[in-house]
């Protein structure tokens, strides 16, 4: 690459500096033959380079798309990397999608060429047919052997791979420079496909621009220092990681080690122990569960204080966050207590985090109150955010040092916001993508008058703090005329131990019914604690004692509510929910319409005949 100073307006030119200036630092962090190796930024960009290039020997051309089927891995990077580099579009599928669904992702976007992790990944771009897709022309393994997916598509392992960009770069050294230094801030980037809570996946034009500002925006609400590195587990396909993950390490050139896989997550933190970390709420919820179902098993007076401290921390900083006392009085009340809950409690449970988080990021969904409280009680900040596809992921977070409870903070740097009548939050900025992939009706459809139309009810306070209520697809009509927003009953339940999702139900009935599904882990500690014996977990689900906990728990959450919001009748379902049954997206978020449909019985038998027969009157 030239050394000529040049100015900095996509990740691609900001990447190629970083290799350029710091080639000895480290990149990346990869778990080869059972120990973290890193890679220098000179390392990683040759990965990069011989990848571009072995694209421009296949034949790929800059404004071709190239899609990328794989869980989180550096092979993704590098291909992502390598696809930008010269000036094509890469277009990320979930590797938990269906056969039928990667097959219409890989038309839809015109993929010439497809980068797929194993073998299982490629053939689901033949299963449902027998034909490759329509312009499909190369496909490359991350693992495994070369299979046959037919005339006109050519099938590559990752080596050999690597071995043609070699070959094309001895020919022609500057190849990739010369492309890479072309790409334009208006250029098409990528195109992201909406994970499909419900509906037609639409595919979402992302400019280089668009990525460029929202780093820029968020390097003026944090900074990074030396020793900081993030740990990747979150799907790259989804732009929350591959945004706020893998290109900002590269805008602030911050160590990027990426996990061996989600079930592995715990077990790497404590090996390369990170200071940053991005996340969605489940993942919290989880991490919260497993320490209060550790704290359960020891003895008594080592839980009552372990819980004394837990209860400090949370009552000192749910006060210093509110500012309802002084640094004096606060010094006077807390100091010494919360010098003996840190070193003997606090300490102890980050460790189990890897002992050195510093900042963790949570998005996708709305995080628990009081998930919230405790991790910000221990010692490790979280910092909400929101933002769609649409925005290329954050348009509003909280900064880490003014943080609001129940809210996404504040619009970042250079995004307004405003509240439609219906209180749709509208949004507008230099991240706002360019629209929907040909699909003109639903590009017009998303904006109003140069707003877009995010889809979410919303709440903006006098401090511009923004609190999301609910989808406005999902808002419940009774058949009383009362509207009433789903997720704000659902999330009163996030962060009980015993509880995985609850979806509620009651469009155009007479009242509000509920689908519970558990979390099985804490439904065995419950059975253990409780003497409850059993055959199969999904016993459980049905047990007299575990209906009454559920029971007291809906009593309990009702009496905040007005009447026509409580739960009136629930089913446990005999299981969680899972990506793999199409009922969670990659992000774990419910995907409602296909809930109620597929348990549509379910919910119907929680209603009295005649109101069935009236509502489909």
């Amino acid at each position: 690459m030239t050394t000529e100073p040049r100015s900095e307006t996509t990740i691609i030119d900001v990447f190629w500096r970083r290799v350029e200036t710091s080639p000895e630092k480290t990149a990346i962090l990869v778990k080869q033959d059972g120990e973290y190796r890193p890679l220098t930024w000179q390392e990683h960009g040759e990965i990069t380079r011989t990848a571009a290039a072995g694209l421009l020997k296949s034949g790929i051309k800059p404004g071709d798309q190239v899609a990328v089927i794989s869980s989180t891995r550096a092979h993704w990077t590098w291909a992502d990397l390598g696809i930008l580099s010269i000036g094509a579009r890469t277009v990320p599928i979930y590797s938990t999608l269906s056969d039928e669904e990667v097959r219409f992702l890989v038309n839809h976007s015109h993929s010439r060429a497809v980068f797929a992790e194993n073998e299982r990944q490629l053939l689901k771009l033949v299963e449902a047919t027998g034909e490759p897709p329509e312009r499909l022309e190369l496909a490359v393994l991350f693992d495994g052997e070369a299979v046959d997916l037919g005339p006109g598509v050519k099938v590559i392992t990752w080596s050999d791979f690597l071995g043609c960009g070699r070959s094309h770069l001895e020919q022609d050294p500057e190849a990739v420079s010369r492309l890479a230094e072309q790409v334009n801030e208006e250029d098409l980037a990528t195109i992201v496909y909406t994970s499909g809570t419900t509906g037609v996946p639409k595919g979402a034009m992302i400019l280089h621009r668009n990525i460029y500002r929202v780093l820029e925006s968020m390097a003026e609400l944090i900074s990074f220092g030396e020793n900081d590195l993030a740990l990747a587990f979150l799907p790259l396909s989804h732009v929350y990681e591959r945004v706020s993950g893998q290109f900002l390490s590269i805008y602030h050139g911050l160590p990027y080690a990426y996990a061996e896989s989600m079930e592995k997550v715990a077990e790497n933190m404590t090996e390369v122990k990170p200071t940053v970390l991005n996340a969605v709420p489940r993942f919290y919820e989880k991490a919260y569960q497993r320490v209060q179902a550790a704290i359960r098993q020891m003895p008594p007076a080592q839980q009552g204080f372990i819980r004394w401290a837990i209860g400090i921390g949370k009552r000192a900083t749910r006060q210093r966050l509110e500012g309802s006392l002084s640094d004096s009085i606060w010094n006077q009340l807390y100091r010494a207590e919360m010098r003996i809950a840190e070193r003997l409690v606090f300490a102890k449970i980050r460790e189990r985090f890897g002992g050195r988080l510093r900042l963790m990021t949570s998005g996708a969904a709305p995080l628990s109150n009081d998930v919230h409280l405790f991790f910000e009680a221990i010692g490790i900040p979280i910092m909400e955010g929101y933002g769609l596809t649409e925005t290329c992921a954050p348009l509003a977070c909280n900064r880490p040092d003014d943080v609001r409870f129940k809210t996404v903070g504040k619009p970042i740097p250079g995004i307004e916001v405003k509240l439609a009548e219906d209180g749709e939050l509208l949004v507008r900025g230099p991240s706002v993508f360019a629209g929907y992939f040909e699909n003109e009706e639903a590009t017009a459809a998303a904006f109003a008058d140069g707003w877009f139309k995010t889809g979410d009810i919303a709440r903006i306070d006098d401090g511009g703090y923004i609190t999301i209520t609910d989808r406005k697809k999902d808002i419940i009509i009774t058949a009383g005329g009362k509207h009433i927003a789903p997720q704000m009953i659902e999330n009163l339940f996030k962060g009980d131990p015993l509880v995985a999702h609850v979806v509620a139900y009651g469009d155009r009935r007479k009242y509000v019914t509920a689908l519970f599904a558990l979390n099985m882990d804490a439904l065995v500690d419950y059975a253990r604690k409780h003497n409850i014996s059993y055959s199969q977990t999904a016993e459980l689900t049905q047990n007299a004692r575990v209906r009454r906990e559920i029971e007291r728990l809906v009593e309990d959450r009702n009496k905040n509510l007005p009447n026509f919001q409580r739960i009136k009748r629930f089913l446990i379902l005999g299981r969680e929910l899972t990506i793999e049954e199409n009922e969670l997206t990659p992000t774990m978020k419910v995907k409602r319409k296909v809930i109620t449909e597929k348990y549509l019985d379910l919910f119907d038998s929680m209603y009295d005949t005649e109101d069935l027969e009236a509502q489909r009157a």
